[in-house]
């Protein structure tokens, strides 16, 4: 049986660095790097997440928690950054979140944001519209 050969792992990072380099806005540069560097190591069509190991493999212990998605986590990550300093409607939230890249539904924010403030991780007042809402930090 033929052992497999190691990439040059340098010549392949100074290609995909080559590759990107006219790219101005940091965080497009850092995901066309890893695209290109994928390419190039051949797991271009494998799914950028990780695989997933069978429990029997799994170590116990001092494991850190999987990073949570979903609608609540990304507004907790806004809360987290200070984006409720000044009161935001739902609809800001959407449009924020959207910036980021994350696209969800409006009715889905509509829910988590009350979740939040039961948490008190936020605070909901009247806007100036009486049946609007508005959403800051405590």
């Amino acid at each position: 049986m033929m052992a497999k050969q190691d990439p040059d792992y340098a010549a392949l990072v100074a290609q995909a660095e080559k590759s990107v380099k006219a790219v101005t806005d940091p965080e497009l540069r850092r995901i066309a790097f890893q695209k290109v560097l994928d390419d190039l190591l051949g797991v271009g069509s494998v799914s950028s997440t990780p695989a997933r190991t069978p429990k029997s493999k799994r170590t116990s212990g001092s494991q850190t928690a999987p990073k949570k998605t979903g609608p609540q986590a990304y507004i907790s990550e806004l809360i987290d950054e200070g984006f409720f300093k000044k009161p935001k409607t739902k609809t800001d939230v959407k449009v924020e979140l959207e910036n980021r890249g994350h696209h969800v539904p409006l009715k889905h924010i509509a829910v988590s944001l009350p979740r939040l403030c039961r948490q008190r991780k936020l605070r909901r007042q009247k806007g100036g519209d009486k049946n609007t809402f508005v959403y800051s930090n405590w």
